[in-house]
């Protein structure tokens, strides 16, 4: 690593260089830094701006002046000037810029004005390239999620109206001490399938819906499943389940899941949140994440003081299928192979490494300070995840067994979280509830709605100039939505 030479100016500023190449002005860098903000152009309002290096941060104060509603955020290329962090929001250094999406969302992404403090360019040449070619992954990525959301909206809504009107039997979880063990479907799940038998009544299982077939075919109940997919396609893993299921209202399901036992997520955003509390339908507190695997964690974390250990969680590509089988939509989709498009011409671009994978995994890698004193990855000994997650451990059977003695001579005897069912509303209760709620907004949707409902609109406003002529494009929009969901809650209503 380099080091920094620091230095006074002659206006008694502190200046700095390092290998001969200036990082400030060697007369006046206050000067400086006010004449480089005053001469940024976004083209739109930013309400984050993201500066990569900024050294000295003399920046940071007139971007304050000129931005003051905006937050300001500093990429870091070394910990050299980590002790000018406090002038800023927030700091990342220059492998961690997913963690921006992480923290800010995908609206304040692509609500973010970027820009570089030149001169960390020429000291730091490698640092630079990485991290401006992650800030492009994560702005592309960004405008895929917001693409997916703006997609999908529609059809979100239709599925949080038609969850909150359908449900059976809500039920809740009672929190316990027993170990939660959390099991998704990637390729290390098979290797534990006999020593998930074995330790059963000690855990309690919780099964994301794609790992409820290989479950299910080895003979496993799990004790609940979770789903958070609002694509018509989650409905596949779901036909087979037995069990009591967790889902946020937006998710999509069979029509037949209905009658059974669900536990309703809350997540807490509009319209899901709002129409939950309109019906007086309790809900677990959940956490939208890009994988159902970080929200089905969060959960696990809540509903037991003990450990909680995860098999199946891959999170990387590998040769041969990409998740354990039986898989429902393997299953599905092997019918269609044949000659001229064999199984093996689907499988191969599978096993190029994902860019979704990459962010999953991320994601953990990111949180785990939170999770690594409870959270464990579990497999057979002789399985080798080819990725790390951070600070979380991986562990075979053999530690499983002694973390688990460990509990119990703490704990005591162990007590399993239950599912319980819950009172709510009769069904022509929510109906005219949900009812009266569209009927509200028939003329104009909240902001916090159309966040949810029109994305890629209220994106481009974020950033616009001139708001009138796509304000009322906006509303004309939003009432239209508002008209198909009257028209869609009535038809469930009378059939």
């Amino acid at each position: 690593m380099s080091t920094i030479q620091f230095s006074q100016t002659k206006t008694g500023e502190q200046t700095c260089s390092i290998n001969g190449i200036r990082l400030h002005s060697a007369y006046d860098p206050v000067k400086e830094a006010q004449r480089f903000v005053a001469g940024l152009d976004f083209g739109f309002i930013p309400s984050l701006i993201v500066v990569t290096e900024p050294a000295l941060s003399y920046c940071a104060t007139f971007l304050r002046q000129t931005y003051p509603e905006a937050q300001l955020v500093a990429i870091r290329f070394t910990h050299q000037f980590d002790q000018y962090n406090h002038l800023w929001d927030k700091v990342f250094y220059h492998d961690q810029i997913i963690q921006i999406l992480h923290t800010y969302g995908e609206d304040e992404v692509l609500a973010t004005g970027f820009f570089s403090w030149q001169p960390s360019q020429q000291v730091f040449p490698e640092e630079y390239n990485q991290c401006w070619q992650q800030i492009r992954n994560l702005v592309q990525t960004s405008r895929d999620i917001l693409g997916t959301r703006a997609y999908f909206g529609k059809r979100w809504l239709k599925n949080t109206l038609s969850f909150c009107y359908r449900l059976k039997n809500v039920c809740t979880i009672q929190p316990a001490t027993a170990p939660v063990l959390l099991v998704a479907s990637g390729p290390s799940l098979k290797s534990s399938m006999d020593f998930i038998k074995k330790n059963r009544h000690d855990l309690f299982i919780l099964a994301l819906s794609s790992a409820l077939s290989p479950l299910m075919a080895a003979g496993i109940t799990p004790d609940a499943c979770i789903s958070t997919d609002g694509g018509y396609w989650a409905k596949k893993h779901l036909e087979c389940c037995t069990v009591p299921l967790i889902l946020p209202a937006e998710a999509a399901i069979p029509a037949t899941c209905f009658e059974k036992s669900i536990v309703p997520l809350r997540y807490g955003d509009a319209p899901e949140a709002q129409l939950l509390e309109d019906c007086k339908i309790p809900a677990l507190q959940g956490f939208r994440n890009g994988t159902v695997s970080g929200t089905a964690l969060e959960l696990s974390l809540s509903i037991t003081t003990g450990p909680v250990f995860a098999c199946g969680l891959d999170l990387a590509a590998r040769i041969g299928f990409q998740h354990c089988q039986p898989n429902r939509l393997e299953l599905a989709a092997e019918t269609m192979d044949c000659r001229l498009a064999p199984k093996e011409s689907r499988l191969s671009p599978q096993q190029l490494p994902a860019q979704s994978l990459a962010i999953y995994a991320q994601w953990f890698t990111s949180q785990s300070h939170r999770f690594k004193d409870r959270f464990y990855r579990l497999a057979h000994s002789s399985y080798q995840f080819s990725n790390k997650l951070g600070a979380i451990r991986d562990i075979d059977w053999k530690e499983f067994n002694s973390i688990l003695a460990q509990h119990k001579k703490k704990e005591g005897t162990l007590q399993l979280p239950s599912i319980c069912t819950v009172q709510v509303p009769e069904e022509n209760q929510r109906y005219t509830l949900l009812l009266k709620t569209l009927e509200k907004y028939s003329q104009q949707l909240p902001d916090h709605w159309l966040s949810t409902l029109l994305p890629a609109e209220q994106a481009l406003l974020k950033r616009s100039l001139e708001k009138t002529a796509l304000e009322q494009k906006i509303t004309e929009k939003s009432s239209k939505i508002v008209s198909e969901m009257i028209d869609f809650l009535k038809a469930l209503g009378e059939n």
